[in-house]
C-alpha cells in the first residue's frame, strides 16, 4: 500500500513550516500499490536475471564481464525503482508531549499525621503533587495527569477530597493505569503514597509490572518510616480445627517498628475469658514470629483473642489485639460399655469401638457377681467385682455415651443407680444405647425403672419376651433420612439393609415410646399394631437414647459374598449412632452458620439457620429465635432477632454489629414444641486491613524505583524528579509527490538499456 514501505533513510530534511510551532519533515517513501509479496517476487526475478546474465558471459575477458554486469545491475535497479514508485512525503508535525501520571494515595492510612510535620500525609502528598503538576504544565515536552488511587484508580476531581478514606492501598492499580494510558509514551509515573500496600504485592512481582512502561516510576513518600513507632499483631496462623484436651499450637506474627528488643506479655483469651499469657521479646527486624500453645478444654466453636498492652509511644492501639475463631472438636468420644456376659455381639461391638480412633472405650463384661464365692482363687475368677458405685456416681459424668449390652442390673445392686443414668441422659445431655440379648430390656427387668422412662420403646413386664426366628429387617420411612442409617457408599438400592445377612432373634416390646422413631422394623412381627421395631431412637430432654433389639448385628461385620459387601456396615452403623448420641453438631436438627467468619466494622453479617424435622428433612414454618451476644462484654444484653423458616427449612438474618469484637450466635427453633438449638461465632475487626496497619513502608517503592530507573524522595524533593522524553511528534498534515515518473528517469532507463544491448551485441553475446 502507499504508506507501507519506508525507504532506508527518513527525516532527510526538516524545515520550518508556516504555522507557528509546526515543523515540516520530509521523507522518502514508496508509493507503489503492489503488495509486499509482489515486490519481493519482482526483486527475486531481477536477481535471477542477473545470475543468468553472468552465466551467459562467463567465458569473456574479465573487464567485459564486469562491465556488462554493472550495466545490467544498474538496469535492474532502475526497473525495480520504477516498480517501487519512489516519492517524497511532507509531514507537518508538532512535538507530542510525554504523559506523566501523578497518582495521589487516598487510602485511610494517608489520613494519619506525618511524624515530622504533624499534618495528614494526604495533605502533604496532595500539595506536592499539585506543585509538580504546575511545574510540568509549563514544559511542552510533558503533559501531567493527576489521579487518585486507593483500591481503585480515578481521575482527580476539580475539588479534591478533603481527607483520605479509601479502604486499601493497591499500588499495582496506578501501574496498570499508566500502561494503558501511555501506550509507549510514558514520561514517568509518580506515586505520592506512604507505601502501605494492602494488596499483597511482592517485590519480586514488580518487574512484570514495570517492564512495559518505558518510563521511570518515582515514589514521593508521604511519611518517613523511621518516625513511626508501633506494635501490631499482624496475623495468626492457626488450623480451623483442633481437638479437646490436645495441645493446640499456632503462630503469631507481630509487625513492629521502633521497639526492637522490647519484652512484653502476649495474652490469650477464650470467649472473652483469659486463659494464658506468654512473655515475648521483639526481634531486631520489623517482624517477630512466636509460637503459642495451650490445651482447649471444651468442644465447640470458640473465639480466641490475642492481645498485648499498648506502649505510650505507639501511634495505633487497635492493632494490639487480634480475634480469630477455631472449631474445637472431640478427639475421643468417651464410651462406657457394660456387658452382662461374653458373646459374639459384645466381642464385635467392643472391637469396633476399640479400633475407632475417635473413641476412648472403658469396657466391662461381667464374669463375677456379688453372689460368687469370694474365697475362690484369682485363677478361677478372672475379674474383680463390678465397680458399680465408682462408675455410676463418681465417673459417670466423664462419659459421653453409656452402652448397656445384654446386661441385667439386679445381681449388682444397681437399682439405686439407674436414676443416675436417667439424669445423665435427661439433664447432662448424655447418650444411652441398650443392645438386645437374653439379659436386656424386659429380660433384664428394666420395666418400671428409671431406664424405661428414657428408652425409645415400651417394655413388657417380666421375662419371656424373645422371638428366636431369623429375619431380615426393613428400612422404615424415617430410617431413609435418619443419619444413623445412612450407609453412604456401603449401601445399594432403596433398602440396603435388605441385602445384608439375616438376623437371629429379637427382644419383644410393647411398642414405641412417645417421641420415639423406628429406623429398622421387623418384616412380620407387630407391636402395638405397628411393625415391630428393630432399631429405635428417641430424644429425651437434653439427651438421646437408642435401642437395638437384637444381639446378632455382629453378623454385619462379616464379609458377605452374596451381597458383595466388605463387612463395614456394622462399623458404619455404630459410628453413626455414636455421632447422633453425642449430638454431633453436623447432625443437629437446628444448624446455624454465620456466612462471614471475619467481618469488618460497618459490614453486616449474614446468618443462616436451617431447621429439620425428626426425620432430618427440611422443617418449614418453624419459629426461629436468634441471640447475638458480645463475648468480651459478659453483662451486655444480647441482640434478639426472630424469623420463621421457609419451605426449605431456612431462615436468614442480617445482623449489623454495633462495634468490633468477638460475637457468639445462639439459635433456637420450635414448632409445636422445641426442635433444638445450635451455636456459632464470628469476629468483627476494627476497620479494614488498611486501617489496622498504618505503618509507612518503603520496601515496594524502592523495588519499583530500582527496576524502572526511578527515585524515592521526600515531599520537598518532588519537583526535582526527572522524566523521559521520547521525542515523539504528532502529524497534522501530510502530502506525497512521486519522483519516479520524471522524463529524466525514463531517459536514463532507456540510455542504460541501449548501452548494455550495444555492448553485448558488439561482443557477440545474445
Amino acid at each position: 500500500m502507499m504508506s507501507a514501505h519506508l525507504l532506508h533513510v527518513t527525516a532527510l530534511l526538516a524545515q520550518q513550516a508556516p504555522a507557528e510551532g509546526m515543523v515540516r519533515i520530509t521523507e522518502w517513501v514508496s508509493l507503489s500499490r503492489w503488495p509486499g509479496y509482489a515486490l519481493w517476487g519482482a526483486g527475486l526475478l531481477l536477481l535471477g536475471a542477473l545470475y543468468l546474465s553472468y552465466r551467459a558471459v562467463r567465458g569473456a575477458p574479465r573487464p567485459v564481464v564486469v562491465g556488462l554486469l554493472i550495466l545490467r545491475a544498474l538496469l535492474a535497479g532502475l526497473v525495480f525503482a520504477v516498480i517501487l514508485e519512489p516519492g517524497v512525503r511532507d509531514l507537518d508535525t508538532t512535538p507530542e508531549p510525554n504523559l506523566v501520571i501523578l497518582a495521589v494515595d487516598s487510602s485511610a492510612s494517608m489520613a494519619e499525621p506525618d511524624g515530622a510535620s504533624g499534618r495528614p500525609r494526604y495533605d502533604g502528598a496532595l500539595a506536592a503533587a499539585q506543585a509538580l503538576y504546575t511545574q510540568l504544565e509549563a514544559q511542552p515536552a510533558h503533559r501531567p495527569h493527576l489521579v487518585l488511587f486507593d483500591d481503585a484508580v480515578r481521575a482527580m476531581p476539580e475539588a479534591p477530597p478533603a481527607t483520605a478514606t479509601g479502604a486499601g492501598t493497591v499500588l499495582r492499580g496506578p501501574l496498570e493505569t499508566a500502561d494503558t494510558l501511555a501506550r509507549g509514551k510514558l514520561g514517568g509515573l509518580v506515586l505520592f503514597t506512604d507505601g502501605n500496600d494492602t494488596d499483597g504485592l511482592l517485590a519480586e512481582d514488580v518487574q512484570k509490572l514495570v517492564e512495559g512502561l518505558q518510563g521511570p516510576v518515582h515514589t514521593v513518600l508521604a511519611a518517613q518510616p523511621e518516625a513511626f513507632r508501633d506494635v501490631a499483631i499482624d496475623r495468626v496462623l492457626a488450623d480451623e480445627f483442633a481437638f479437646v484436651r490436645n495441645p493446640l499450637t499456632f503462630q503469631v506474627v507481630l509487625r513492629h517498628r521502633g521497639f526492637s528488643g522490647l519484652t512484653l506479655p502476649l495474652s490469650l483469651a477464650e470467649d472473652g475469658q483469659p486463659i494464658a499469657t506468654k512473655q515475648i521479646t521483639l526481634s531486631d527486624t520489623d517482624e517477630t514470629i512466636v509460637d503459642f500453645t495451650f490445651e482447649p478444654k471444651t468442644a465447640g466453636k470458640h473465639i480466641y483473642t490475642l492481645s498485648c498492652p499498648p506502649r505510650p509511644e505507639e501511634r495505633i492501639v487497635e492493632n494490639n489485639r487480634f480475634d480469630f475463631a477455631v472449631k474445637i472438636i472431640r478427639d475421643r468420644i468417651r464410651v462406657l460399655q457394660v456387658a452382662g456376659r461374653p458373646s459374639w455381639d459384645e466381642r464385635f461391638v467392643r472391637r469396633l469401638l476399640k479400633e475407632n480412633p475417635s473413641v476412648d472405650l472403658i469396657s466391662f463384661f461381667i464374669l463375677r457377681s456379688p453372689s460368687d464365692n469370694a474365697a475362690a482363687s484369682n485363677q478361677e475368677l478372672s475379674l474383680i467385682p463390678f465397680p458399680t458405685r465408682e462408675l455410676f456416681t463418681e465417673q459417670l459424668h466423664t462419659f459421653d455415651v453409656v452402652i448397656l449390652q445384654d446386661f441385667n442390673y439386679r445381681p449388682y445392686q444397681m437399682g439405686m443407680y439407674l436414676a443416675n443414668i436417667r439424669d445423665f441422659v435427661t439433664k447432662n445431655g448424655g447418650g444411652l444405647l441398650m443392645i438386645g440379648g437374653s439379659l436386656s430390656f424386659s429380660e433384664g427387668a428394666y420395666d418400671n425403672t428409671p431406664i424405661a422412662d428414657i428408652l425409645p420403646v415400651t417394655l413388657w413386664p417380666g421375662p419371656g419376651h424373645i422371638d428366636e426366628e431369623r429375619f431380615t429387617p426393613r428400612l422404615t420411612k424415617a430410617g431413609r433420612s435418619h443419619p444413623i442409617t445412612q450407609l453412604g457408599d456401603l449401601g445399594r438400592g432403596d433398602d440396603p439393609f435388605a441385602q445384608l445377612p439375616a438376623l437371629a432373634g429379637i427382644n419383644l416390646v410393647r411398642g414405641v415410646a412417645p417421641g420415639g422413631e423406628v429406623l429398622l422394623s421387623h418384616p412380620f412381627l407387630n407391636a402395638d399394631g405397628e411393625a415391630h421395631p428393630v432399631i429405635a431412637v428417641r430424644e429425651v430432654e437434653n439427651g438421646r437414647s437408642m435401642a437395638i433389639l437384637t444381639d446378632s448385628t455382629w453378623t454385619w461385620s462379616l464379609p458377605h459374598v452374596g451381597a458383595g459387601g466388605r463387612g463395614d456396615v456394622h462399623r458404619r452403623l455404630f459410628a453413626n449412632a455414636l455421632r447422633w448420641l453425642i449430638r454431633d453438631p453436623e447432625l443437629s436438627r437446628v444448624q446455624v452458620a454465620a456466612e462471614q467468619s471475619v467481618a469488618f466494622e460497618g459490614e453486616p453479617v449474614d446468618i443462616e439457620v436451617r431447621t429439620f424435622d425428626p426425620k432430618y428433612r427440611p422443617q418449614g414454618d418453624a419459629d426461629v429465635v436468634l441471640e447475638v451476644r458480645r463475648l468480651d462484654e459478659p453483662g451486655a444484653e444480647p441482640v434478639v432477632l426472630r424469623a420463621q423458616s421457609g419451605a426449605d427449612g431456612t431462615a436468614r438474618f442480617s445482623f449489623d454489629p454495633p462495634a468490633a469484637g468477638p460475637y457468639r450466635v445462639n439459635a433456637r427453633a420450635s414448632e409445636k414444641g422445641p426442635i433444638g438449638s445450635d451455636v456459632d461465632a464470628f469476629v468483627v475487626r476494627k476497620g479494614s486491613l488498611e486501617a489496622r496497619h498504618l505503618q509507612p513502608r518503603d520496601g515496594l517503592p524502592r523495588a519499583l524505583a530500582e527496576r524502572s530507573g526511578g527515585e524515592v524522595v521526600g515531599l520537598d524533593e518532588a519537583t526535582s524528579l526527572r522524566f523521559e522524553d521520547h521525542e515523539r511528534r504528532k502529524v497534522h498534515r501530510q502530502s506525497s509527490r512521486p519522483i519516479w515518473d520524471q522524463a529524466w528517469v525514463v531517459a536514463l532507463l532507456c540510455l542504460v538499456a541501449a548501452a548494455e544491448w550495444w555492448w553485448r551485441r558488439r561482443r557477440g553475446f545474445a
